[in-house]
């Protein structure tokens, strides 16, 4: 906890200077909110920090250094962060595919009925598939990421996705009505 004399140092010397950060933290965030709550967060890292500010040193150059480092440092991470990809709307439903805008009321359906045949295979896939066909496929993660996140080895990672995938594929063609032979043609070969 600050000395009461530190917290009125920091609210004479720092705290005048909070108007100068909404621009910047505008132009960097391009948001009103998120630039409202860089500002904010800028402010706490400034007080936590206030023993490592020189008092010979600018106020503002030093709060813009620890925005700026902020959002940086927000920004890298979450360009790190797997993306989230939902196979499924809010109330459970397959998302449909993107088709064709002049695709035909056959195709529309057609690639509808794949996207729920898709996700159903994913679903019924053992878990140990499941998890990692999900962590490889919809959230683009890496085979070292999957096995650090699973603490399997990544040969483990390697083969639990070939597997998975191999059994998707597998339920894709079994649905697949254009690899089905059609019944003219299995009477042919009997």
């Amino acid at each position: 906890m600050k000395s009461e004399t530190q917290t009125q140092i920091f609210e004479k010397v720092i705290l005048p200077h909070e108007p100068s950060l909404y621009g910047p933290a505008m132009a960097l965030t391009r948001s009103a909110s998120d630039a409202e709550d860089l500002v904010q967060e800028t402010l706490l890292r400034a007080y936590d920090r206030f023993d490592t500010y020189r008092s010979d040193g600018s106020p503002r150059a030093w709060l813009h250094t620890i925005m700026r480092n902020l959002f940086y440092n927000m920004y890298r991470k979450k360009s790190r962060e797997p993306r989230q990809i939902s196979l499924e709307n809010a109330d459970g439903t397959a998302i449909e595919q993107p088709t064709a805008p002049n695709a035909s009321p056959e195709r529309q359906v057609l690639s509808q009925l794949e996207g729920a045949a898709l996700l159903q295979a994913v679903r019924t896939l053992p878990e140990e598939y499941r998890r990692v066909v999900a962590m490889a496929d919809l959230q683009g993660m890496a085979y070292q990421e999957i096995a650090e996140d699973l603490a399997i080895p990544v040969g483990t990672v390697r083969s639990r996705l070939s597997r998975g995938r191999e059994r998707v594929r597998r339920s894709l063609v079994a649905w697949h009505p254009e690899t089905v032979p059609s019944l003219a043609h299995r009477a042919a070969l009997s």
